[in-house]
């Protein structure tokens, strides 16, 4: 699979099968990571790999304390009009409901260039979205699904403390990988026409 056939069809994959990840796969998925460019090189970021069944279930119930309290967003999703944010709600509500049974959770945090300097966190945010689809399209060239969120901002806190994060650091994403358990399909997007502009808007 070539690279713009794996964009093609690189979609947030929130279905994971439970069956083990080896680690020479997740090696491969850091190393794509580290592969994005970040600013002066700076290579802001760092990736914390959860894969200790108990670790993921400390963190889903960290995150989400009382499952059942999303199933009233998830009867809002579901009677959306639009298909795609129904299919995205059922999908985020299936990940958040089993997030303990993804076989590897992968943590992409990253640290401030100038430190102390909050204008500057734009940075090591380029690092870290960089770092993360890099990441998103190696994992489909894998086999693998990968579904990056930002639900541990849901408790951001108790996320850092179940990880021990520095405290100069930030979790940027989370992302959940596994083997796929439904079917790639191409991602979609606006034609290239739509968004293009040349020489001027």
């Amino acid at each position: 699979m070539d690279v713009f056939e794996a964009m093609g069809s690189a979609m947030t994959m929130r279905w994971l099968s439970e069956d083990p990840v080896p680690d020479e796969l997740i090696d491969k998925l850091i190393w794509a990571g580290t592969r994005a460019s970040s600013p002066e090189n700076s290579q802001l970021w760092d990736f914390i790999v959860v894969k200790s069944p108990e670790q993921r279930a400390r963190l889903q119930e960290t995150i989400i304390p009382d499952i059942s309290s999303l199933d009233a967003v998830r009867g809002r999703l579901a009677s959306a009009a639009d298909p795609v944010k129904r299919r995205m709600g059922e999908g985020g509500h299936h990940l958040l409901t089993t997030l303990r049974e993804a076989p590897i959770l992968i943590f992409v945090c990253g640290s401030s260039y100038v430190p102390g300097d909050p204008r500057e966190d734009r940075y090591q945010f380029s690092a870290i979205y960089g770092a993360t689809q890099n990441m998103l399209v190696a994992g489909r060239s894998l086999g693998l699904g990968v579904a990056p969120t930002g639900i541990h901002h849901l408790n951001t806190r108790g996320v850092r403390q179940v990880l021990n994060v520095p405290d100069h650091k930030i979790i940027g994403v989370t992302m959940a990988v596994g083997w796929p358990a439904r079917p790639f399909r191409p991602v979609n997007r606006k034609p290239i026409a739509d968004v293009m502009h040349f020489d001027t808007w």
